[in-house]
């Protein structure tokens, strides 16, 4: 699903190390916060309730297999796109963090740990998309106008979705099947913002692995961010379950159905030339 021809430039040494330490420290944090998120509240940054902690988990898996992809194959595509979306992803974050400190867990050996990412995961993304800026992506293909579309859709979409949630978020998160306070709702906007990013960057021109790797991003967000909140609603109290009578949880659901849609269809696009 990659170019390991030559004119594929490797990236650095230490650039593709770190993506691989990374894509085992998100592999580590997706499966305990979607799998065990009684484990998770405890372990995490901050206090995560069931909902949150299987949509953060299914986030946080959503980025895993873009990264495993750049760690396996070590290249320029899809190194380029994976790093511009790590840099938008942890950026976006990153800045939310900054005016939310009193609410994480200081107690806890996880909230260093978090912070420390969040601070090392921008800065070295962005000295190595300086450092890579003038490197060319070898085996690019013009994309056709009804491909360049649904990138532009995604771009667009997401990308004020995504922008929307860092200015309002309890509003733009009032039709979701559980409540989101608004630090986890600015937290989400990266959630948004990076795809639309990866859209943008490869809306002109993109190679097979450029397109696997978004593919792969919006369709398993699209599929686990359904599983998990129909799993925990099944697992909480009554109280707390959601309302499937509540027209907001279908449009919840139809948001996610749409972006996994749409991620198949990048993931399709890679079987033949565009």
């Amino acid at each position: 699903m990659y170019d390991s021809s030559p004119q594929n430039t490797p990236v650095p040494s230490f650039l593709r190390l770190v993506t691989i330490v990374e894509s085992i420290v998100v592999g580590v944090t997706a499966s305990v916060l979607f799998l065990l998120p009684s484990l998770g509240n405890v372990l995490w940054a901050w206090a995560i309730p069931p909902f949150n902690s299987r949509y953060t988990g299914a986030i946080y898996f959503a980025a895993l297999l873009p990264l495993v992809v750049f760690a396996i194959s070590g290249r320029w595509s899809p190194g380029r796109v994976v790093l511009w979306m790590i840099f938008a992803f942890t950026t976006s974050i990153g800045i939310v963090m900054l005016f939310y400190i009193p609410s994480f867990a200081w107690d806890r050996p996880g909230t260093y740990a978090f912070w420390f990412l969040y601070i090392f995961l921008p800065l070295n993304s962005a000295f190595f998309i300086y450092r890579l800026r003038d490197l060319k992506v070898a085996g690019g293909d013009n994309t056709l106008a009804t491909l360049r579309t649904l990138l532009l859709e995604i771009t667009i979409v997401l990308g004020l979705y995504g922008f929307g949630l860092l200015i309002m978020p309890e509003a733009l998160t009032a039709f979701w099947p559980w409540r989101i306070d608004a630090f986890h709702g600015r937290i989400y906007a990266a959630t948004f913002i990076t795809p639309a990013v990866g859209a943008w960057l490869i809306h002109k021109q993109s190679t097979i692995s450029e397109r696997l790797v978004l593919g792969l991003t919006l369709l398993t967000l699209g599929v686990l961010s359904l599983i998990g909140v129909i799993w925990t609603s099944a697992t909480v109290p009554a109280a707390n379950q959601i309302d499937y009578s509540n027209l907001g949880t279908w449009v919840f659901f139809g948001m996610n159905i749409v972006t996994g849609l749409a991620g198949f269809g990048l993931i399709s696009s890679t079987r033949k030339k565009l």
